[in-house]
């Protein structure tokens, strides 16, 4: 028989790696609330048009990554690879731009079809916010420095990434450099690849963003965006960079930095490591002025980063806080005393404070040596038992497992103890 195996660039989640994930998650979900965005939730299923229209027909992901397929009434439907154009058309949907600017937060899974390698999967974990309504340059600021925060807060030094950022510039500079590019590369096509001679027909910027060695050494020469930026888009990224500055954020400018998605312009930026492997961007964002008007909504202005959360816990799992408290696994001893006991310790989870993280794992065993090796296997703190004897009695058997000490307590005084188990006298 075939032995079942996940899907090609997924994997099961087991133990100590959710935890981890949810750590991050942990410091997201605070963070996002310290900084005001609302969190937001979008199905992982979305009609094909909401990433037609916005990541561009010349954009990798279309062209090669997304999973797309026809459900049964023949619709076509994609599987969100990104969480921007999902967001925007949450907002034109529920007609949020009566009170703006409306921030957002979002996690959950992504999926694209790429080649599996560390740190990159099929389907992954996204953490995100967007901004969407404010065209000030400090919105941009406020994330970038939000983004740098949030990084350090799960525990990843300054020393262990680099933040480039460039300027795409408005539609009508972008339209100059593209002509000169154009021209340009006419004149090395032989030292250009199949993908970017493609790339020169539709959009020559996706050539900036090659992995190719010899093109890499083209680029040293072509012509940069930062010379064909008007006045206006000069004017706000030269405020980015100073914002940046005073908020002693460590920038550095990357003239090929263009991105992988069609809808930026003006500000762009990535965090990248060298510690994470060929995928060496783990957040990355920009301004996105114009993509809601271009999904059918008003004419707002957007801008927004997103995580990867995998690639965050490469980086960060040797410092990263996993939750921390008392493990207790409740034993119950002997077939009949099965609901009794269970009923006991239900009554005490019900009682313990909202904001205490006091884990009762609640078994049965017909012996007290296969209860206690469970116990051990499960690294528990403490057991607490549950026989005839302590049934009886209305005792409850606390035996710490670290030292093999034990006490019995009356049942009601179980509470106390949970909260402070200093108090327990051995």
């Amino acid at each position: 028989m075939k032995k079942l195996q996940p899907v090609r660039g997924t994997r099961d989640i087991l133990e100590e790696y959710y935890l981890e994930l949810g750590s991050i998650s942990f410091i997201w979900a605070n963070i996002t609330a310290l900084y005001g965005f609302n969190a937001v939730d979008t199905p992982i299923l979305e009609d094909s048009e909401v990433f037609k229209k916005t990541l561009g027909a010349t954009s990798d992901i279309i062209k090669k990554e997304t999973y797309t397929f026809n459900d049964r009434s023949n619709n076509e439907i994609t599987l969100r690879p990104e969480g921007t154009a999902p967001i925007v058309r949450l907002f034109i949907n529920n007609k949020l731009q009566q009170a703006l600017p409306q921030k957002f937060s979002y996690s959950g899974p992504m999926f694209r079809y790429d080649r599996p390698q560390k740190g990159r999967f099929r389907q992954f974990h996204q953490l995100g916010v967007e901004i969407i309504g404010e065209k000030d340059i400090y919105a941009d600021i406020e994330l970038i420095n939000f983004a740098k925060n949030f990084v350090n807060e799960t525990g990843v030094s300054d020393k262990s990434f680099k933040i480039h950022v460039n300027s795409l510039g408005d539609e009508l500079s972008r339209k100059k450099y593209i002509l000169e590019l154009q021209n340009f590369f006419q004149d090395h096509r032989s030292r250009l690849t199949s993908e970017s001679l493609e790339r020169l027909k539709k959009n020559p910027l996706r050539i900036l963003d090659t992995k190719n060695n010899e093109e890499k050494k083209l680029l040293i020469k072509a012509p940069k965006l930062k010379d064909f930026l008007n006045t206006e888009s000069s004017d706000i990224f030269e405020e980015f960079k100073e914002g940046c500055k005073k908020l002693k954020i460590p920038i550095i400018l990357n003239d090929n930095l263009v991105r992988g998605l069609d809808y930026y312009n003006n500000i762009c930026y990535e965090f990248v490591s060298n510690d994470i492997g060929a995928q060496d961007s783990f957040l990355a964002g920009g301004r996105y002025d114009g993509l809601i008007k271009k999904m059918g909504g008003p004419d707002y202005p957007g801008c927004g980063f997103a995580a990867g959360v995998e690639r965050i816990r490469l980086l960060c799992s040797k410092n990263l806080k996993l939750p921390s408290g008392i493990n207790y696994v409740a034993i119950a001893i002997g077939k009949e005393n099965k609901i009794k006991a269970m009923k006991i310790i239900n009554k005490f989870r019900g009682e313990l404070e909202f904001n205490k993280y006091f884990p009762i794992d609640f078994i049965c065993r017909d012996n007290l040596s296969k209860g206690l090796k469970y116990a051990s296997e499960k690294k528990a703190d403490y057991a607490l038992i549950l026989g005839d004897d302590e049934i009886l009695n209305k005792k409850i058997t606390i035996k710490e497992l670290k030292t093999r000490k034990q006490t019995k307590i009356n049942i009601s005084n179980l509470f106390n103890y949970l909260l402070d188990p200093k108090k327990i006298k051995f």
